[in-house]
């Protein structure tokens, strides 16, 4: 009942509203009206005041006031009536104001003229403007009537009088001001005037009849019956008289009628045409209030009925409540405790034995096996925390065991391989030769097996990643062609690599793939006695995704083969398949559970078909992007030319390691100091100039790391820059990225073979080239390459330094070369060398190593290499320079940020 009344309540309280509004806009009805009204009668209130009054300023102002009042209180009127299109009526209203102030300077033009000169013509922009206002003005009154339709029919009706009076003034008055001109000329209208005048007729007359057919429904007012019937009668005299004098007009140019005269001809009939629509208005403003008187008392009985409804019901709430509902609300509460997992607080008793005392009983059951539960959850979590701690632990201690296994490792295997390179140039018996094979087979072996470990490890951990660079496939089959073939003959096999058309370039890791290759045939080998092996390749027709091409790669022999059950283990960690086979062939039987993983990361799949002893086939389909072209280096980095003797600083804990790499050295013409610890080894990097330190990352007291960072924060502005090499078992990405950061230019990896040394004392001294091109003297490459190994902002201090010290460096030579010191001429020339081959500059520090050659032995020549010195390195540090620049927007280019100012 209570929500009834309420209800009720709440729909008179918006009929109140309603009749509230119909008030507001049935008087803004009003305010506009007159509005309109008042703006139209000015109109020829001032035109009757330029014709007739020789000095017309003052009614003319005083029309302008009038005019500025009506339109003030029509937009007020408009503002508060809050309808939907208010804000754009408001807005064009302003405009035509606008443009009504604009025209009033013609009027005040033919105020200065004479009155018997004066023309309302010249001032037809002003009369229009003023028409264009009211338009403004009725189109909000119509919407406002519009807005009263949809409120209330009844009221709309009257509206609808009230509009249709000012249309009927509209049309009626206006030949009134259009033909004034012709009754001032005595001009006959034309053609177009007749038909105007004819339509004016016809449009007032049609609303005097519709007026008449609405009010002849019953109970219509008769003060409005009446009203129309003066007006109307009203306005046929008058359009009788003014038919008679436009009829009349003869073209004399005498006016057929004073202006004055005429004007108040034609207001004549329009008070009884505008009292109509005021009383229309009148009794519309009053069918409102009684409305809303209405709805109010209508709203006040509601209001106490619900009033008394919510009394009675508040009552009801009060005695329902102690029993029900706050018991209800207290059960609600601990629910929504107890869903949120708060289990300490016991659940209250309602107090009652009945059904609410019973559900409080079964929540505290609840609460009591959640605490339970809770406690048994707690202890799983610790002891599956537990478990994983224990499992983090282990897989540390794994890790730390495998980084250490391969420097011990890697660490002796350096020692035995190296002393074996030695060995071999060493004058042997052939037997002795045999034994030393057999070393270097074991050794290799060796190798092979710890490299096998590492990988599954880094695979098992996740640290394996896959490159994505572009490469030939051809130029891999070659590249394993020519690996395997020679293992297979030398067992007296044939080895075959068949392929199809393939394209000429795929985006991938050859690096990985060539290593399941090399695998899968490298197996093949092994264990076929007797035959061949094969190697095919071709491009798989079925559907790829677009820009994707599909391989299939074949390794098949006919070797020993498999059986069923061996085949199903065959990609199993630590798997062969009998222990024989161990014994006879050696292996981890982790190289095809490598392969599988590998393949699996590229997405691709690897399996096996075999017959026991007839050979195995093992297949692999991978599914590879094609590229458009191939990657901008034409061919493989070689050296340049044969590396010139260096003076290297060797820091190396481990004596075998250490005479391995010192013996190498040597041989290769080099000149080599040695520190057995790090301390000392940076003591003489800065008392001594060197063209490359070697060092070993693990050396006690200082390491390799620190004794670069030493290095790095030398005074001198040439020994600091000397390059440094790593000498490491230990080649993980993170502790290649750490010696990097530090300021190393390389890595040297154990267990290293004399071409190996060679390569990395050529790039660290800028003597590689791209195989197949010619030096250019751009350092663009390398620069690239220190970029992103050291970061821009210290490869760009490294092109700073170069550019500062290079010019002081070749006037040292030019002077040491005028007074003949060969000495010092070789001391500049040689930091120079240094210099100019760490930011890629060859050409630069082929002539500084040329230069370093004639100091030392044939002095009196030193004059001529300070001049190509002194004229070449202004050139490299402009070439260097722009090189950086290009580094650096090629960079910006491909990260879409604006390049750093090098």
């Amino acid at each position: 009942m209570g929500l009834i009344t309420t209800l009720l309540a709440g729909q008179e309280w918006l009929a109140y509203l309603d009749a509230q509004r119909i008030v507001g806009l049935t008087r803004a009805d009003r305010v506009l009206f007159q509005s309109m009204t008042g703006i139209r009668y000015e109109v020829g209130v001032t035109g009757v005041a330029v014709l007739t009054h020789e000095d017309a300023r003052a009614l003319v102002h005083e029309s302008y006031r009038t005019v500025d009042a009506f339109y003030r209180s029509a937009l007020a009127s408009i503002a508060e009536t809050g309808i939907e299109e208010g804000g754009s009526m408001l807005e064009a209203a302003r405009r035509s104001y606008a443009a009504l102030e604009r025209t009033r300077v013609l009027v005040a033009e033919q105020l200065r003229h004479p009155l018997a000169d004066r023309d309302m013509a010249p001032a037809e922009p002003w009369r229009q403007a003023m028409f264009d206002v009211v338009g403004r003005l009725d189109d909000a009154s119509i919407a406002v009537g519009n807005t009263v339709r949809m409120l209330d029919p009844a009221i709309a009706e009257l509206v609808q009088v009230r509009q249709a009076s000012y249309v009927i003034r509209e049309r009626y008055g206006r030949p009134c001001s259009t033909f004034r001109p012709n009754i001032q000329r005595n001009v006959p209208l034309d053609r177009g005037q007749l038909a105007a005048w004819r339509e004016d007729v016809g449009a007032y007359t049609s609303r005097w009849r519709d007026l008449e057919t609405i009010l002849r429904r019953p109970g219509a007012p008769a003060q409005l019956i009446e009203d129309v019937r003066a007006a109307r009668l009203a306005t046929e005299a008058v359009q009788a008289r003014m038919d008679g004098i436009l009829h009349g007009l003869n073209g004399s140019g005498a006016p057929a009628m004073p202006a004055a005269e005429w004007s108040q001809l034609c207001v004549s009939a329009y008070d009884a045409i505008l009292t109509l629509g005021e009383h229309a208005l009148d009794l519309a403003i009053a069918r409102a209030d009684e409305r809303k008187a209405e709805a109010f008392l209508m709203l006040v009985g509601m209001a106490g009925l619900a009033a008394t409804s919510l009394l009675l019901g508040g009552l009801s709430i009060v005695v329902v409540r102690r029993r029900l509902s706050q018991p209800m609300k207290t059960l609600v509460a601990t629910i929504g405790r107890l869903s949120r997992q708060e289990f300490d607080a016991p659940v209250p008793a309602t107090g009652y034995p009945d059904e609410t005392g019973v559900m409080a009983g079964a929540l505290e059951d609840l609460r009591i096996g959640a605490l339970r539960a809770q406690h048994l959850h707690r202890l799983l979590d610790e002891a599956r925390d537990g478990e994983i701690r224990r499992a983090n632990e282990l897989n540390r201690a794994k890790t730390a065991f495998l980084a250490t296994m391969s420097h011990e490792v890697r660490t002796p295997l350096n020692g035995i391989l190296g002393m074996v390179q030695l060995l071999e140039d060493s004058p042997l018996s052939d037997r002795q030769r045999q034994w030393l094979d057999a070393i270097s087979k074991s050794g290799s072996l060796l190798l092979a097996v710890l490299n096998d470990v590492l990988d599954f490890s880094k695979i098992e951990a996740g640290r394996m990643e896959l490159e994505a660079i572009p490469f030939s496939p051809e130029n891999l089959l070659q590249t394993v062609t020519a690996t395997m073939r020679p293992q297979a003959a030398a067992k007296g096999l044939s080895f075959h690599c068949e392929h199809s058309p393939l394209p000429g370039w795929l985006i991938g890791d050859p690096a990985k793939l060539g290593q399941v290759l090399l695998n899968l045939v490298s197996n093949a080998v092994k264990f076929t006695q007797a035959g061949c092996v094969t190697l095919c390749v071709r491009r798989l027709e079925d559907a790829a995704a677009p820009g994707q091409v599909r391989l299939e790669f074949k390794v098949g022999d006919t070797g020993i083969g498999m059986t069923p059950e061996a085949v199903e283990h065959v990609f199993d960690a630590f798997a062969q398949g009998d222990s024989s086979i161990t014994r006879r062939f050696g292996g981890t039987g982790l190289g095809l559970a490598i392969c599988k993983r590998i393949v699996g990361m590229m997405g691709g799949g690897i399996a096996v078909t075999s017959v026991p002893g007839r050979g195995s086939t093992f297949t692999v389909v991978l599914e590879v992007p094609e590229a458009a072209t191939g990657p901008s280096a034409e061919g493989p980095t070689a050296i340049a030319e044969p590396l010139p003797s260096l003076s290297i600083l060797l820091a190396e804990d481990n004596e075998v390691n250490a005479a391995v790499a010192v013996a190498m050295l040597e041989r290769m013409g080099h000149t080599v100091t040695h520190a057995a610890e790090g301390c000392t080894a940076a003591k003489l990097a800065a008392e001594n100039d060197y063209d490359v330190v070697i060092t070993d990352l693990a050396m006690p007291g200082l390491d390799g790391v620190g004794l670069t960072r030493s290095i790095r924060a030398l005074p001198h502005a040439t020994r600091r820059e000397v390059p440094v090499v790593a000498l490491t078992a230990d080649v993980a990405t993170d502790r290649l990225q750490h010696c990097l950061a530090a300021g190393m230019t390389g890595y040297l990896e154990k267990p290293f073979r004399r071409q190996d040394i060679e390569r990395a004392l050529a790039e660290s001294i800028g003597a590689l080239e791209v195989a197949g091109q010619t030096p250019c003297g751009t350092p663009l490459s390398l620069l690239e390459e220190r970029a992103n190994d050291l970061g821009e902002e210290h490869a760009g201090r490294i092109v700073e330094l170069f550019a500062m010290t290079a010019p002081v460096l070749s006037v040292e030579a030019a002077d040491a070369a005028r007074i003949g010191d060969a000495g010092a001429f070789g001391d500049a020339v040689h930091r120079l060398k240094g210099a100019a081959g760490q930011v890629g500059l060859r050409k630069l520090a082929q002539l500084a190593l040329q230069a370093e050659q004639v100091a030392a032995n044939h002095p009196e020549r030193i004059g001529d290499c300070a001049e190509a010195i002194t004229a070449e390195v202004p050139l490299a540090v402009t070439a260097l320079r722009d090189a950086w620049a290009d580094v650096l927007s090629e960079r910006a280019r491909r990260t879409d940020s604006p390049p750093r100012v090098p």
